[in-house]
């Protein structure tokens, strides 16, 4: 089974057995079992312009207000031939589910797994949309 990442141009570390740390809201430990290749690109998509809403007032304090995103364009899917699995964005996922495109063969990370520092070094799982 071919799996590729499309998420930042880089490849993803999937660790077994991580801890979550609920301090944090992360995973810590574990250890290495799959590297998921970067595929050299990133798939994106392009939101439409939001439209300005009334603000909201808290505290005399005036917030902008816009409306939820809706979405323009998304990449087009990579085939079956480049990948069995694409992991993407999930701003990236949403847009395709939006835009009514077959999401079955999209992943997304889950459980983001940090070292010592708290830099992100890989992720527990990965979420099948």
């Amino acid at each position: 089974m071919k799996i590729k990442s499309f998420v930042g141009g880089h490849s993803i570390v999937i660790y077994r057995d991580a801890v979550f740390d609920p301090s944090i809201r992360r995973y810590r430990g574990g250890v290495p079992v799959v590297t998921i290749p970067a595929a050299g690109r990133m798939l994106s998509a392009r939101p439409c312009p939001q439209k300005e809403l009334p603000s909201l007032w808290v505290e005399g304090e005036e917030i902008p207000l816009r409306s939820a995103p809706e979405w323009e364009s998304a990449d087009p899917l990579p085939g079956p031939d480049e990948c069995d699995y694409a992991v993407v964005s999930a701003m990236y996922l949403t847009a395709c589910k939006a835009l009514g495109r077959d999401t079955s063969r999209l992943l997304t990370v889950g459980g983001t797994v940090v070292d010592e520092s708290g830099k992100v070094i890989g992720a527990a799982w990965l979420n099948r949309n």
